[in-house]
């Protein structure tokens, strides 16, 4: 109960930090335009004190899926801590983001840099003094190590679990009963052992629930090359589930927090734009300005993906007439210098224009920015093995595919970039290629 009392009590000191840091870059983006008059006046506070009303529970939410003020991240190693404060900052600024947008506020750019800066410098100066008492409340937590552990798995578990490891030579429940007699141990790890029966572990686990210390079991692992193990618990039963991605990470959240605000802001500011090639696709061909297609979205999922329309009316029904002109190996279906193609859609795919409306897409929640691009329905069901993979995370408006040559890859190269993706994803690999996608789409290389 102390610690929770102590947790309820970080989370109300990490509030506060934010609005004293909102406090003061608001002074001090006031100040800041009397020197520089150059710089945009801030809009009268009482015009944006009703959006705290949203972005602080938004804030305090995702620094509690970080988990930003359990004991155990605070007691833990401090790069960790570090990590989940700009993990909670990043979810806080997308939050605004979207606010902002939805909200249509009036906001200067200086002030939101000076906030996200000074708040984040708070935090983690409030985060040190947190720790320092969090590790004096129940002393730096200790996890007693029984069956064996080599000196690289034990660094691990100092490491991973935030933990001083201490080891038990005896194995019998009369030692460990006599060492949690002692006190001082947060939870007991039992290591793999081959040796040890069933009938052995009980009595263990027994000695470890009469003081209602937590007991962690090390489980045999089935080995793969790509998916990692994690406990599920359904009722009392405990399940090993192995899995290449794991949606329940705090950047999975971000980036999904991200896609969306971003895609808001972007349709809003590229609305005369839309407006405009809508205008030109009805003036160039019969038919509608937007194509809509089945395509496969996460886990196989089909969702009705929105382009422009660069065809001529009817074109899909000529597709089988086309498919002994397939420039593409594997079962995807490519033709360079394809004959429905409008004359204005040459120049909307060149440019990538047409894929402008899987924005809306993007703000649904069926695509991301960055991901895997979305094959039509016949394509997707003819993927096999591990090419599927692909499908285990959103599609995407761009990714490794687009940035290294689209078209000029064969289907083989494709699938391989599209793995690399998946099973390498992070918000960095995610920046890294939106800076490098302006480019690829000025150079057009591999645009059809």
């Amino acid at each position: 109960m102390r610690g929770r009392h102590f947790e309820r009590g970080v989370l109300l000191q990490d509030v506060l930090t934010v609005l004293v840091a909102l406090a003061v870059s608001y002074a001090l983006a006031s100040r800041l335009h009397l020197v520089s008059p150059a710089l945009r006046r801030v809009v009268p506070a009482a015009e944006i004190a009703h959006l705290l009303v949203v972005f602080v529970p938004a804030w305090a939410l995702g620094a509690q899926r970080v988990g930003l003020q359990g004991l155990r991240l605070l007691r833990g190693p401090w790069l960790e801590l570090v990590r989940a404060t700009l993990l909670a900052q990043a979810i806080g600024a997308g939050a605004l983001a979207v606010i902002l947008v939805a909200a249509q506020a009036p906001l200067n750019r200086t002030l939101i840099a000076l906030f996200l800066l000074l708040s984040t410098a708070l935090l983690l100066f409030a985060k040190a003094v947190q720790r320092r008492r969090a590790i004096a409340l129940g002393g730096e937590a200790l996890a007693l190590v029984l069956g064996p552990v080599g000196d690289a798995e034990e660094s691990d578990l100092a490491r991973l679990r935030g933990r001083r490891i201490e080891r038990l030579a005896s194995e019998s429940p009369a030692a460990l009963a006599e060492r949690l007699r002692q006190g001082g141990v947060d939870e007991v790890i039992l290591a793999a052992d081959p040796n040890r029966s069933h009938t052995r572990l009980l009595p263990l686990l027994e000695a470890c629930e009469e003081v209602g210390v937590p007991a962690l079991v090390e489980v045999e692992q089935a080995g793969l090359e790509v998916a990692r193990p994690r406990a599920e618990v359904v009722g009392d039963r405990v399940y090993l589930a192995y899995e290449t991605q794991d949606a329940d990470r705090p950047e999975r959240f971000v980036k999904d927090l991200l896609d969306r605000a971003a895609a808001a802001v972007l349709l809003a500011l590229l609305l005369p734009l839309l407006a405009l090639l809508v205008l030109l696709i009805r003036l160039d061909s019969r038919g509608p300005a937007l194509f809509a297609q089945w395509r496969g979205g996460l886990n196989g999922r089909r969702f009705r993906m929105l382009k422009f329309r660069t065809m001529r009316e009817g074109a899909e029904a000529e597709r089988d007439a086309l498919l002994a002109h397939n420039e593409m190996d594997g079962p995807v279906f490519k033709l360079g210098d394809d004959p429905r193609v409008t004359r204005l859609g040459r120049a909307l795919r060149r440019w990538s224009l047409d894929e402008l409306p899987q924005l809306v897409n993007v703000l649904r929640g069926e695509m991301s920015l960055v991901g895997p691009r979305p094959l039509p329905m016949v394509e997707t069901d003819a993927l096999d093995g591990w090419r599927r993979r692909r499908l285990s995370v959103k599609p995407g408006l761009t990714g490794l595919w687009q940035v290294s040559g689209r078209n000029d890859l064969g289907f083989e190269e494709w699938m391989k970039l599209d793995l690399a993706y998946v099973d390498n994803w992070s918000l960095g690999l995610d920046l890294a290629i939106l800076l490098r996608t302006l480019p690829a789409v000025l150079s057009r290389r591999g645009a059809k």
